[in-house]
């Protein structure tokens, strides 16, 4: 009977440890790196129809580690904590002067990930390229 009792014990405590933490705990521990790695295998995803939009595809990579944005890049950009654009942050476009109107991930290299109308696809390129610039969110 004790023997069943330990074995019992075993199970419940591998259970509690290994099955029941929230992704958000889990994503707690991840680095701004890990967000950019995972947005870097979706390089390619093609955009509109059947792919992603902008805000779509920064979704996509959050949810990815567990966590849930917003579906547009104006309620994406009041999601988080104001940041310098580390990488991993989300980075805003304001490209047509009314408002938050493009969504990426910074690399932390002067790059930026985003789903991209120019290229029908999700690229990676510099910020530079990228007109209206409007800040940065830390959403991890």
């Amino acid at each position: 009977m004790r023997q069943f009792a330990a074995v019992l014990l075993s199970c419940a405590l591998f259970s509690a440890v290994f099955l029941t933490s929230a992704p958000s705990e889990a994503y707690a521990d991840t680095s701004g790196q890990a967000v950019v790695d995972d947005a870097r295998s979706y390089i390619g995803a093609a955009y509109g129809a059947g792919g992603f939009d902008c805000s779509g595809f920064t979704s996509a990579v959050f949810a990815d580690l567990g966590v849930y944005l917003p579906d547009s890049p104006g309620g994406q950009y009041a999601y988080g904590a104001p940041s310098s654009g580390k990488a991993g942050d989300l980075v805003f476009f304001n490209e047509h002067g009314y408002g938050i109107s493009h969504v990426g991930i910074a690399t932390g290299y002067g790059t930026v990930i985003h789903a991209s109308t120019y290229y029908g696809t999700v690229v990676e390129s510099s910020m530079q390229y990228i007109p209206g610039y409007a800040g940065a969110v830390d959403a991890y």
